[in-house]
């Protein structure tokens, strides 16, 4: 997932520093901690550069070096640069897990961005409390972060995802819908949050048809989706080159209705694989790429313009999670993990994946209107047609 680790661990070392730090006055003095120095505030990250899921963490990755690069061009952070001390967990919970004890004693973040893996994520959190360290989380469940103290996401939950597919089939008078849903617990989740949903709407679901995203051939699903002929089909993708195939097989059918993908149908590989029928789709994503707002144009811009590929998601996900981590140390009395908690928990944050706005009881993502609809024309994301 993200890239190499970089970065050297910040210690205030000494007596002589604690005492003139202890002694000091001024609000600089009170930033100081072991994780800071005269000009540079770091942050640690848990992510999984490498390992099975290496390629989504790389798009994290990249996604927080760009905002740290554009942080610290402006001035950085009450004068100081940011730093992001990564640790590649490798998509391993024991990694990862040792990475945040890493962190928090070692090198002593006062903040940790990341993981970005379900099963991490819930490893992890509850040291984040018991070591006072804030941490951002880059995954999509709440439940994960609600009753933390210290604990936050940036990532649009996916219950709102599929809230935002369900809303934007009403605006188009769907009565009826199919679902083809990746068979992972995230599209399992999809497939029950779509078909509440749905029902909440008062849109009937006539057929609801999982896949195998190890597999090629989803000729089977699409068609029996298809042959209810269904005013629109829902697609609840696992992030893969199977969704791309799967969106491919609906339009091979001929099917004529509404096709309404999941955020993962706005990854712009989707037209190189699917074909004429990623003109058919309309996916709802947190990144407006259809008709970017000026910062999301910006955004999406310099990311090309670095990288050479467009932002993912993830990557807006992370890119965002640096941009609140550095919102907070700005308004926090220092650079503590108490006061950087405090700080986060009291914005109320317009970022490009919508306002991140934190409660003492809620910690999770965007609600349901951050969604965007988003479709391709001539391999191209384009916003849908009007209407």
């Amino acid at each position: 997932m993200r890239a190499a680790m970089r970065g050297r661990a910040i210690v205030v070392a000494g007596l002589t520093a604690l005492a003139l730090t202890a002694t000091a006055c001024g609000s600089s003095d009170s930033d100081t901690s072991d994780a800071s120095s005269g000009d540079t505030y770091t942050i640690g990250v848990l992510n999984s550069t490498t390992g099975a899921l290496g390629a989504v963490g790389q798009q994290e990755a990249k996604g927080m070096r760009l905002a740290v690069e554009e942080i610290n061009a402006a001035g950085g952070v009450k004068g100081r640069k940011l730093k992001l001390e990564e640790v590649d967990d490798q998509g391993s919970v024991n990694l990862t897990t040792a990475g945040f004890k890493k962190l928090a004693t070692d090198t002593k973040v006062p903040i940790v961005i990341g993981p970005g893996i379900s099963a991490n994520a819930k490893a992890v959190a509850p040291l984040a409390d018991q070591y006072g360290v804030t941490q951002i989380l880059l995954v999509a469940q709440p439940d994960v972060a609600n009753g933390t103290k210290h604990v936050f996401e940036t990532p649009l939950p996916g219950k709102a995802n599929s809230e935002a597919m369900v809303e934007y089939a009403k605006t188009k008078g769907v009565k009826t819908a199919a679902i083809i849903w990746a068979n992972n617990p995230y599209g399992q989740a999809g497939n029950s949050d779509v078909s509440n949903a749905a029902k909440a709407a008062g849109i009937s679901i006539v057929n609801s048809e999982g896949f195998d995203p190890g597999k090629f051939d989803f000729t089977a699903q699409a068609g029996k989706a298809a042959g209810k002929k269904p005013d629109a089909i829902f697609l609840y993708g696992a992030g893969g080159s199977s969704d791309a195939l799967v969106l491919k097989n609906v339009g091979a059918t001929g099917y004529g209705g509404q096709i309404i993908g999941d955020l993962t149908y706005s990854a712009d590989f989707i037209p190189e694989t699917a074909g004429p029928a990623a003109n058919k789709v309309v996916s709802l994503t947190a990144v407006n790429y259809g008709a970017p707002e000026p910062d999301t144009k910006k955004f999406l811009d310099e990311y090309r313009a670095k990288f050479g590929d467009e932002a993912t998601v993830l990557g807006a996900y992370a890119y965002v999670a640096v941009k609140l981590a550095a919102a907070g140390i700005e308004k926090a009395a220092s650079y503590k993990g108490d006061d950087i908690s405090k700080a986060i928990e009291s914005l109320n944050y317009k970022s490009i994946i919508g306002t991140l706005a934190y409660t003492d009881k809620y910690h999770g993502g965007p609600s349901a209107d951050a969604f965007k609809p988003v479709t391709f024309k001539d391999g191209k994301y384009a916003a849908p047609d009007a209407g």
